[in-house]
């Protein structure tokens, strides 16, 4: 598997394609807001866009998996909460957008993005989960890495749900010996990493997981960091 950094026009223009149709596939209650979508397409160009590949030679339109994620000196972070003013801005990033065409590979997206997150020296990961009715599927898995509520739920500005109202989100975030210790887990999963950081080959530790009956219940009924490590080392 390989992780890749986007930096051409056309493969962000695939990435944000694959994302509307993640989204419909997945039957998702939400879209972009479209009285914001300058803003947050400002956002995604201040971005830094990966993409998952199931090999080194898949082409972008093969593209399976992937996230968005910018640091808060390059640009705000898209709610008004949490406060994190007492951290530098650019060791915080915010992570969007995070999409999968394909059983697993999301998972294998927040590893891959483990080792980037390392060379930046990122000190808290800020995400904004789908509430209410558009609750988030993936909810588990952020809190098995060690994200927490950050704050009260928020209408966030940049989506809206079926009705066109803003989609209410909760922040969750992801610092300290909680991040210190998810990173250094999930970044075993890289096998190597291009000199210039564009490049992360990853092991799939998610296909021994799949043979069981369901991912996400597994993840949600107590796997932890240390056993996927473990299942890591049985691939």
């Amino acid at each position: 598997m390989e992780l890749r950094l986007l930096t051409t026009e056309s493969e962000r223009t695939i990435f944000l394609s694959h994302l509307n149709q993640a989204r419909a596939e997945h039957g998702t209650s939400f879209r972009e807001n479209s009285q914001f979508r300058l803003a947050n397409r400002q956002r995604l160009d201040c971005s830094r866009l990966y993409g998952l590949f199931q090999n080194v030679t898949a082409l972008a339109d093969t593209m399976i998996a992937g996230i968005a994620m910018h640091d808060l000196r390059s640009f705000p972070q898209s709610c008004s909460e949490p406060d994190l003013s007492h951290l530098p801005a650019d060791r915080v990033v915010e992570c969007s957008d995070h999409w999968s065409l394909s059983n697993g590979a999301g998972m294998l997206v927040w590893a891959g993005l483990a080792v980037p997150m390392r060379l930046l020296g990122i000190r808290a990961v800020l995400a904004y989960l789908a509430a209410g009715e558009g609750t988030c599927a993936h909810a588990g898995f952020y809190e098995l890495m060690g994200f927490v509520p950050a704050g009260p739920v928020i209408p966030h500005p940049f989506v809206e749900d079926t009705r066109g109202e803003k989609l209410l989100v909760q922040p969750v975030i992801v610092e300290g010996d909680a991040l210190d210790k998810g990173v250094k887990e999930l970044s075993k999963a890289c096998t190597e990493y291009s000199d210039d950081a564009r490049i992360f080959h990853l092991k799939n530790f998610i296909r021994p997981l799949m043979r069981r009956a369901s991912l996400r219940s597994t993840l949600l009924n107590g796997v932890t960091l240390a056993s996927l490590s473990e299942n890591r080392a049985a691939a």
